[in-house]
């Protein structure tokens, strides 16, 4: 009888339907069954495995049990049956999860039947045994625990296999060998791993296959990572030792394998309690420590190593310490405080050489930064920061150690973000000493280490620059009386204090808050003085003269063009001595013609820096600047030609120096022919790398001339960090150029070229600038000594170096074609060009690069010749490509087609796309790997260009993709690559068509998850690509959970190119999809990456994407990001345990809202709503940060982002209102109701320990009051939501206006605190007012002291502007209060109108001054630097420009408040000031006090002011928010405080008119102040904007009414101002009644408009005396008035214009009949 399990089973399959599985399987078992017959297909094995696989994924465990068996089954007859690799690794892939998913127990004869086909195995059937062995090594890899008793035979088997021809095999056996060892784990038979380790030693380690190779030094890593069962300390030493010997191999990969390989075994050595020891009952074996292991394979091999390859070996040995060091801290958990000390012994590999190796201090510092640096927390680079300090204070410390400390101080300063007090404590003797030291190399980077200094902490600058400046000076004068070692002593340091100089003048125009213009003025007089002025000492002579042309190229370099354009030519006449003298006389008497040398060589460099600021193509005074510069350049080109051979010999050095300088200033000159008159010099100069090729250098300006996009050919393959990309690609040696202080852009490394090769570089350069713009025949005659060149010394060492040059000097031609000469080549040029770039790839053995440099030649050539020419040379290539037997050959011309498709665009060559990619991909079938690579690459240059003309061949390409991927066995990185970007350019091409469940999609989807299952970084490069190109091509093929689900894997790879990818692609599907995204909850995962990125740029890339995920996604959850951004800022372990015994404590004390507090600013103001619960985002991730010390940077940044929220939520009301928010039930996640959490956050970062947090704290209080401020409070009618909050907002304010405050802090608190008092926030506290009002009065008690001597003028004036704003805001509050008709000023605001008047004079004094600076700026009188503004600095451009924003905001504000009851003063009177003087009732004025006191001149530059920003064309900017007087339209009697008074969104004229209205008193009349001509002004200004609209119309009315009344009678007597103003009323009526026809208006409109009109008309006709009153101009009153009666909708509004009428008739009959007018009231 059956089992019941077999019946059950047996049931299920007869009479459930077939699954997809199922249907998979079975498909899966007639292929193997009609094996026989017929091969099974590869493309459909690949099909159905990719499908399978992915419906195991999806297959219910029922029915994989169902299927197990059968397609166990049939997977090993596919297997062993011989499949092509990607089918065979398919098939291995879904054994393994089939038995994982299913019924388990068969993975034990699953395991056993592979090892024995595999014992079997015979090697005329590799593929066959390479499955089998494949699929044992997956099953190794998921369930090596349960067949670890079978190692010992799998080890056997590897043996057997390495005997294999074929390669593959032998690299199958060893990626089974790898497997079977991390599967197992430690845990088998000691003996088993003896023998793999044997196996690895003695077939695989000097295997002639490099892909075998590297698999070995993959299987050592493996040993290393399982604990090296079975190793003991010979075993390990061994390893080690031939570690160390591969790093000789000529293959990159193989030496980067076994270099981590080796960083892991000497990590596993000195760990001897992670080595896995034998288990029984035998003796304990104690591991033993691999003593002196470092010494041995790391440190001897780095300093002893010599030969060809010795800076291959040194990056070896440099990328096994940082495997080694990542090993020791994230393996084996050793404390980051321990890498300080393996530092020493990394910096003591610089000790033995004395004469700074440049290429040996790069590996070194790679080592410093990226294995020690970089893994190190917060806390411990502070203390590293002292520590490298006391290595550079150490007396036995060589300069090159010391050189590499300061490098890495700098960038350590910058990472850390802010300088430690510990540290401050030890830089006077450390850095500031450094800048003495004897070597040059020495004091440049000390300079360099304080300019990162002042970055990091910006205060400094003024103290370091004066400091240098006097040091500078006093050194000079010492310099004159000391001789021997003293002396030198006193030059190094004299030059070392220059450099600092200059570092510190080049980073201050970068600092935010600027720099003190005293500081370059005081630099730039120095400079003069060592330029113009000799040292009675010789010797000083050259030291200081270079240290002058020093710190003048960096203010040239680094100071805005604005600052020294009053000086330029004071600066060109500096070089005059240099340039106009006998040279050769002056060479003659020269002591050391070598120092001479240099200094001439240092004025150049300035010249240099000169034309760059000035002489700029684009300058006004282009040419009259550079006609003494040309003048200076060629005699310094006369002085090269004119040192002695014999000198050039013995000053070698600082003659190429002089050469490099002379040719670099060429080339920054804007125009080539500008200087055509010393092309034959300059060409005779820079011909000699082809007029004598054997003494010169290969050139390295190949990397930065070829096409970046084309750089995995190589040689310099991308794909690890740019940082060890430069490392692999650094050209240095024991010589090269210091580093340039003032430039942005630092060389990763010093001295990144020798002298020499810089000499070649920028001849090459400079010789394709002239070759670009010679004629016809001078063209040919230069490429003819190219073409002589290229034809001699074949066979020479020196060939490769010529080639090399060529290429250089040709491209550097061509691009300057392109960018320079508009004008076509000749058929003669071009042809010589054609001949040289294919001679050069016709030679069989030549670099990658030197074939990248022809084939990107033909493109350019094919670009700057004509449509015919480029057809015929494209053709010409085709049919090369078709005849071409060199593998090399017809690779490079395939990828010259490419860049000519590239370079000319495919549009123009779409007829010759189709022949292209058919010719090219045919060779791309071709069985050698190099031609596969390159033939791919220039097809897929060729798909970018062909745009749609590539379409018809999408299908014919994928074909292409799948014959290449399936037909290579050996599995080569590059091949994989080149794959997997063919399928990102048909993704990219197809687009939209791309569906989701077609075949298409299938296939290249299964594509990119093959070659990225081998987990390269080349391939995981185009997995992540595949994932961005599908989010912006193909958005509907993959939902967005996949995407972010492939993407999070990649934030935390240790690859920075994938990294940003990633994070570019996150970015991509966050502006695409933002809501998908909100659900994923990737913000953590973000702010992790961004707290252990290490990169700049990816750093910004983060910020920038978290930013934008933060407006996405704030809308829908705001209290998530309250609390993301909370644990990032208040992130520390001591905060955390206090906070967590604080609410235990003080639970019962608080609850939860506070109410107004009386002005009571205690110290403890934070509410208890941290520790809330919201709304289910409480998830653990969240809180993971608590547990570490986030970085200072990360902290800074989670700050910003919560100043960004109350934005970022949107305009929603429900946000906004507590009521509105309630009442939506649907969602309860709304800003307003966590804006106590908000508070409470913002108030801990306003009072934070960190300085430069504690400004975004009180912005973020500032943004919440914007948003806040009309919330109305639902639990208190008639207060405000904010108002129970008083007091946390009055702490942050008076902790903001400190006397100690900084400049950034202060202004954000003046902000806070006008935004507070005209808010309507705390107007029942009148405590609180006045509190506020003292605090804001105490910066205008000690005004002319506000100056801050470290930063720049702009910094004091704009706190003083935004002092004076504060008060004229709070002034106009008060009195908008007064201008309300029907509610008294509040008792609050009363109590402070008498101390305004007490501060009326000096407030009024300053407003005006500052009204006058902001005119001198509208009206450009700045420029003419002539006048005294009341601001320091003012006439500065730089300054100028930086305050303007901060005086449109506050001149507004400032006028009303000068304006509002403004009184004339009387200079004949010498009254008290300091008495406040009661007005009397007949001048009332609206407060009661005369406030600002306005004489004669200054009352009219108010109203020419008024005048000039009403017609300058000016528009209040949308992000103002002044609080401006708006005068109350109406009668409402609202309670609102918020809506009369603050209009965020007036127009200019209602800030200008009701200044007019304020200085129409009659007290004015009066004084004699207004004069009838200033009337008629205003009066025309009226009648221009007479059409301007109600709102100007209604307020010009109003200056018009109160003007008519309140004139003198003789005013009324001059026709032109009498006519205009009858003129003004009619047209005012008349406008008036048309717009209430054409609208319909209502009663209120009626007042705002007819009303007043009506008032002023009347007004105007009562006081015009008889003969004044013309009959027509009555008689058109009277029709207006009638037909503004019918236009009247209710009693009141006829009321008024029927007593209108019967006033005007009254007149009307009184002319007509001569009768007294009766005027009724």
């Amino acid at each position: 009888m059956r089992p019941a399990t077999a019946v059950a089973r047996n049931y299920v399959r007869e009479n459930v339907p077939l699954s997809r599985f199922g249907v998979l399987v079975a498909q899966l078992e007639s292929i193997v069954a009609s094996a026989a017959q017929q091969s099974p297909d590869p493309l459909l094995c690949f099909d159905l495995l990719s499908d399978l696989i992915s419906a195991i994924d999806e297959e219910p465990k029922e029915s994989i049990l169902l299927w197990q068996r059968k397609c166990e089954d049939a997977l090993y007859s596919l297997l062993t049956l011989g499949a092509r690799r990607p089918v065979r690794h398919l098939a291995s892939v879904a054994m393994a999860r089939i038995i994982s998913k299913g019924d388990g127990i068969s993975i034990y004869s699953r395991a056993s039947t592979l090892q024995g086909f595999l014992s079997d195995g015979k090697r005329t059937e590799p593929q066959r045994v390479s499955g089998a062995a494949q699929c044992l090594g997956e099953l190794y890899q998921h369930f090596g625990r349960r067949i670890t008793s079978g190692l010992l035979e799998t080890t056997s088997i590897v043996t057997k296999l390495m005997k294999f021809n074929e390669e593959f095999v032998r690299k199958e056996a060893l990626l089974l060998l790898q497997n079977a060892l991390e599967g197992s784990g430690g845990c088998a038979a000691f003996n088993a791993y003896i023998e793999a380790f044997r196996v690895i030693m003695r077939y695989a380690i000097g295997d002639k296959s490099f892909v075998v190779r590297i698999a070995s030094a993959r299987c050592l890593r493996a040993f290393a990572n399982i604990g090296g069962p079975g190793l003991g300390v010979a075993e390990l030493d061994t390893s080690a030792s031939s570690c160390v010997k591969a790093l000789e191999d000529p293959i990159s990969s193989v030496r980067d394998a076994f270099a981590e390989a080796l960083g892991l075994i000497l990590a596993l050595g000195l760990n001897p309690e992670a080595q896995v020891q034998p288990r029984g009952k035998g003796p304990v074996v104690v591991a033993k420590k691999l003593e002196g292991a470092l010494q041995r394979h790391l440190i001897s091999p780095f300093i002893k190593t010599t030969g060809q390859r010795f800076k291959d070996v040194r990056i070896g040995v440099t990328m096994s310490w940082v495997s080694f060091l990542q090993a020791i801290h994230l393996k084996y958990r050793h404390p980051d405080t321990e890498l300080q000390s393996y530092s020493i012994m990394v910096m003591e590999m610089l000790h033995s050489d004395n004469s700074c190796d440049a290429h040996a201090m790069a590996c070194v510092l790679y080592i410093l930064r990226v294995a020690i640096t970089d893994q190190m927390t917060e806390p411990t680079q502070r203390t590293f920061l002292v520590f490298l300090g006391q290595k550079i204070q150490s007396s036995d410390v060589s300069p090159a150690m010391k050189a590499a400390a300061l490098r890495t101080l700098s960038y350590t300063l910058k990472t850390v973000g802010e300088v430690p007090p510990e540290f401050k404590e030890v830089l006077d003797d450390t850095v500031v000493a450094a800048v003495s030291h004897s070597s040059e190399l020495v004091r440049t980077e000390a300079a360099l280490a304080l300019r990162s200094l002042a970055e990091v902490d910006p205060t400094c600058i003024g103290g370091l620059t004066s400091f240098g400046v006097t040091t500078l000076t006093a050194l000079r004068e010492s310099i004159s009386f000391e001789k021997g070692n003293n002396l030198r002593l006193e030059l190094d340091s004299l030059h070392g204090q220059a450099v600092v100089l200059a570092a510190l003048v080049s980073i201050s125009p970068k600092l935010p808050l600027g720099y003190p213009s005293r500081l370059p003025q005081s630099v730039f007089d120095l400079t003069k003085k060592m330029l113009l002025q000799s040292t009675r000492s010789p010797a000083a002579y050259t030291v200081e003269k270079q240290a002058g042309w020093l710190l003048l190229s960096s203010l040239l370099s680094s100071m805005p063009k604005e600052e020294l354009e009053d000086q330029v030519f004071d600066i060109l006449s500096l070089w005059a001595p240099t340039f106009s003298g006998n040279v050769e006389l002056e060479m003659n008497n020269a002591s050391d013609l070598a120092s001479l040398i240099s200094v001439w060589s240092a004025s150049v460099d300035a010249l240099t820096a000169f034309v760059r600021c000035f002489a700029a193509a684009d300058a006004v005074n282009n040419g009259i600047l550079l006609q003494p510069v040309l003048v200076y350049l060629s005699s310094a080109l006369s002085y090269e030609s004119l040192i002695p051979a014999k000198e050039k010999t013995v000053a070698s050095t600082a003659v190429a120096i002089f050469t490099i300088r002379i040719l670099i200033a060429f080339q920054s000159l804007p125009d080539p022919m500008s200087y055509k008159a010393d092309h034959p010099q300059i060409i005779q100069l820079c011909a000699t790398p082809f007029r004598d090729p054997v003494g010169c250098e290969e050139s390295s300006c190949l990397r930065s001339l070829l096409d970046k996009r084309d750089a995995w050919l190589g040689p310099w393959t991308p794909g690890r960090d740019w940082f060890e990309d430069e490392l692999r690609a650094f050209q240095g040696g024991k010589d090269g150029l210091m580093p340039c202080v003032w430039e942005n852009e630092l060389s990763s490394f010093p001295q990144p070229e020798t002298i020499n090769k810089t000499l070649v570089n920028h001849k090459l350069l400079c010789f394709g600038i002239m070759l670009a713009f010679q004629d016809n025949a001078g063209m040919v005659s230069l490429l003819g000594i190219i073409l002589q060149c290229q034809r001699t010394g074949k066979k020479q060492q020196w060939r490769t170096s010529s080639i090399t040059n060529i290429c250089v000097g040709l491209l550097a031609c061509l691009k300057a074609l392109l960018a320079l000469r508009p004008q076509p080549l000749t058929i003669e040029v071009l042809s010589q060009l054609q001949s040289i770039f294919q001679n050069i790839l016709s030679e069989g053995d030549i670099s990658a690069s030197q074939r990248r440099a022809a084939s990107e030649g033909l493109g350019l050539l094919a670009r700057l010749g004509d449509d015919l020419f480029t057809a015929r040379l494209t053709r010409f290539l085709l049919g090369e490509l078709n005849m071409a037997t060199d593998s090399n050959y017809a690779g490079s011309v395939a990828f010259a087609l490419g860049c000519i498709h590239r370079s000319v665009g495919g549009m123009a060559l779409s007829t010759l796309v189709p022949s292209t990619v058919s010719s090219v991909s045919q060779l791309a079938r071709n069985s050698v790997a190099t031609l596969q690579i390159w033939s791919l690459h220039g097809l897929l240059s060729t798909i970018e260009a062909a745009g749609l003309s590539f379409v018809s061949h999408v299908q014919a390409t994928l074909g292409l993709a799948m014959d290449i991927l399936l037909s290579e066995e050996n599995g080569l990185v590059d091949l994989q690559q080149g794959v997997g970007r063919l399928i990102n350019a048909i993704v990219a091409a197809l687009g939209p068509e791309l569906s989701p469940g077609s075949i298409f999609f299938s296939r290249c989807k299964s594509v990119i998850t093959e070659i990225s299952s081998w987990q390269e970084t080349a391939t995981a490069l185009e997995s992540v690509r595949f994932t961005q190109q599908l989010v912006l091509f193909a958005p509907q093929a993959v939902p967005v959970h996949s995407h972010v689900q492939n993407l999070l894997p990649t934030l935390s790879s240790r690859q920075p190119i994938l990294r940003h990818l990633a994070v570019s692609t996150l970015q991509h599907l966050i502006e695409k999809d933002p809501d998908s995204i909100i659900d994923e909850q990737i913000e953590d995962s973000l702010f992790r990456m961004l707290d252990e990125e290490t990169d700049t740029v990816i750093a910004s890339l983060i910020r920038s994407t978290i930013t934008r995920l933060l407006y996405a996604t704030c809308p829908s959850t705001p209290s998530r990001w309250i609390l993301i951004c909370r644990n990032m800022v208040l992130s520390s372990p001591s905060r955390r345990n206090a906070e967590t015994s604080g609410s235990t404590e003080n639970e019962g004390d608080h609850d939860g809202e506070g109410g107004p507090t009386g002005g009571d600013d205690d110290e403890n103001m934070v509410s208890h709503a941290n520790v809330m619960p919201m709304h289910g985002y409480m998830s653990s991730n969240i809180y993971s940060y608590r547990d570490k010390h986030l970085r200072y940077r990360t902290r800074v940044f989670a700050a910003e982002c919560l100043r960004h929220l109350p934005s970022a939520v949107g305009k929603d009301p429900a946000h906004f209102d507590l009521s509105i928010a309630r009442s939506r039930s649907f969602k309860s996640d709304w800003l307003v109701l966590h804006v106590q959490e908000l508070i409470s956050l913002a108030y801990q970062i306003s009072t934070i320990q960190f300085e430069s947090m504690q400004p975004i704290g009180v912005e973020i209080l500032s943004s919440i009051i914007d948003k806040f401020q009309a919330s109305p409070d639902p639990e208190l009618p008639g207060h405000l939501l904010l108002e129970q909050y008083q007091a946390q907002l009055v702490s942050a304010v008076r902790t903001a206006l400190e006397s100690l405050s900084g400049p950034v802090l202060l202004e954000a608190g003046l902000q806070l605190a006008t935004k507070i008092l005209t808010s309507g926030l705390i107007t029942a506290d009148q405590v609180a007012i006045k509190r506020i009002f003292q605090w804001i009065s105490r910066p205008l008690d000690e005004f002319d002291g506000l100056y801050y001597p470290s930063f720049a003028e702009w910094v004091s004036c704009k706190i003083k502007i935004r002092l004076l704003a504060a008060h004229a805001s709070l002034k106009c509050y008060a009195y908008a209060f007064l201008m309300r008709r029907q509610s008294e000023i509040r008792q609050e605001y009363a109590s402070l109108l008498p101390l305004f008047a007490k501060n009326s004079q000096i407030l009024g004094k300053y407003w005006i001054k500052i009204l006058r600076d902001y005119s001198y700026i509208c009206l450009y009188l700045h420029l003419k630097k002539n006048w005294s503004p009341f601001l320091d600095g003012l006439q500065s451009p730089l300054v100028s420009s930086q305050l303007e924003p901060c005086f449109k905001e506050a001149w507004p504000v400032i006028l009303q408040a000068l304006a509002l009851d403004a009184v004339p003063k009387n200079d004949d009177v010498n009254g008290d000031d300091t008495k406040t003087v009661q007005i009397i009732s007949e001048d009332n004025v609206i407060s009661g006090f005369d406030m600002v006191r306005l004489n004669f001149e200054e009352y009219r530059f108010l109203m020419g002011f008024s005048h000039l920003i009403l017609f300058g064309g000016q528009e209040l900017t949308n992000h103002q928010k002044m609080t401006l007087l708006a005068f109350a339209k109406g009668t409402s009697t609202a309670v609102s405080t918020t809506e009369e008074i603050i209009n965020l969104n007036m127009k200019l004229h209602e800030v200008v008119l009701p200044v007019f209205q304020f200085l129409a008193t009659e007290r004015f009349f009066t004084a004699g102040f207004l004069t009838v001509e200033i009337c008629q002004e205003l009066l025309q200004v009226f009648a221009y904007y007479i059409h301007a609209g109600n709102s100007w119309n209604s307020l010009a009315i109003s200056v018009l009414s109160q003007m008519v009344k309140n004139c003198p009678e003789s005013f009324l007597e001059e026709e032109n101002f009498s006519c205009l103003a009858i003129e003004l009323c009619l047209a005012y009526l008349l406008n008036a009644s048309q717009s209430t026809d054409a609208s319909g208006t209502d009663c209120t409109d009626w007042d705002n408009l007819i009303s007043p009109i009506l008032v002023a008309a009347k007004t105007l006709l009562k006081r015009l005396k008889p003969e004044k009153q013309l009959s027509s101009v009555v008689l058109a009153l009277v029709l207006i008035g009638y037909k503004c009666s019918r236009a009247s909708l209710t009693e009141s509004c006829f009321l008024k214009v029927n007593n209108f009428v019967k006033c005007t008739n009254s007149l009307l009959k009184s002319l007509a009949y001569g009768e007294k007018p009766k005027f009724s009231n």
